[in-house]
């Protein structure tokens, strides 16, 4: 009896042996799948960064034409507004002329 009592004991052990090694390769199945991803996950944000930086420069140039353009709009609009004083001055000071001729 004392035998089958050990073997009974042996048993259980390999079992538990034989559970913990199945969850320690589990283990290392996920943390090879985990560091692939996050690999991948670093390119990827390494990629996006680069999307973002370029963009960022592509829109700080836009805003600098944009607001050359502003600017020569508000200088057009000052010459528009002097011509059109000029031609309404020059109305004013001319003779009137007979509305019949």
């Amino acid at each position: 009896m004392p035998e089958e009592n050990g073997t009974g004991r042996l048993d259980r052990i390999e079992r538990a042996l034989e559970l913990i090694i199945a969850d320690h390769e589990q283990f290392r199945h996920d943390l090879k799948q985990l560091f692939t991803a996050q690999v991948l996950l670093v390119d990827q944000l390494d990629k996006l960064s680069g999307i973002v930086q370029k963009n960022s420069q592509q829109i700080q140039e836009h805003s600098k034409q944009l607001e050359i353009h502003h600017q020569k709009d508000r200088e057009l609009d000052e010459r528009v507004d002097k011509l059109v004083s000029a031609i309404g001055e020059f109305v004013r000071t001319r003779d009137n002329p007979s509305p019949l001729a």
